[in-house]
């Protein structure tokens, strides 16, 4: 395999593990446990260590936007829409840890807490629920069409159905804590962050195998 082929690979592979930068937080912000509210706080504008956050954000967001960027002007069928949910995630993951930051923690601090029921945060941190609705869906609109290019190939499709399992389990829990709030919120949130590496690790073994990504690829 050349360097040009597998670039993109590794670049998807560093993204997944960049990804992850939310298992270092309760080290540079003891506020919060492994599991406790959401991801995102830890990149909250009021929060220490928030730029450590939101720059792994921008970094990951510039590295999957700009990979399937070049993935899908090479591609055809299915793994071209895989591609293209690959770049909407990755603007909308740059967005959340730059433009639409939290402004605040809300799960550890209670006048946040209070200045989001009123609706009196600003409109960076209204814009961040919108973001991130947005990779949540790209992402899963770009693992189903990696899924239907590789069902053809039996062991690249199990993975993809695994990965595809514990995002679909963390999503789902989460959209349920977002409707009936509990202390469990946080742990359903890392399920599906972890579905999301998951994902990018697995978009980067197809990327890097890359019968998708070549001018004469066909859908398999």
């Amino acid at each position: 395999m050349n360097r040009a082929r597998a670039l993109p690979g590794l670049a998807l592979a560093l993204a997944g593990v960049l990804y992850s930068s939310w298992l270092i937080g309760p080290l540079l912000n003891p506020a919060f446990g492994l599991l406790d509210g959401y991801a995102s706080e830890l990149a909250a504008r009021d929060q220490p260590y928030h730029l450590v956050f939101g720059l792994g954000d921008l970094v990951v967001g510039a590295l999957a936007a700009a990979t399937g960027v070049a993935l899908a002007r090479r591609a055809r069928g299915w793994p071209r829409w895989a591609w293209w949910g690959l770049v909407a995630f990755g603007v909308a993951t740059a967005l959340d840890g730059t433009v639409s930051s939290m402004d605040c923690a809300p799960s550890a601090d209670a006048r946040c807490a209070r200045l989001a029921e009123l609706g009196e945060l600003s409109w960076r941190d209204h814009w961040h629920s919108a973001s991130s609705a947005v990779a949540i869906a790209a992402a899963l609109a770009s693992l189903f069409a990696l899924l239907m290019s590789r069902r053809g190939r039996r062991g690249s499709f199990r993975w993809g159905l695994a990965v595809a399992a514990v995002l679909l389990v963390g999503t789902a829990g989460t959209l349920v804590e977002l409707i009936r709030p509990d202390a469990a919120l946080g742990a359903w949130q890392r399920v599906q962050l972890l579905g999301l590496s998951g994902w990018l690790l697995y978009a980067g073994g197809v990327a890097a195998a890359r019968g998708d990504g070549s001018r004469h690829s066909t859908v398999t």
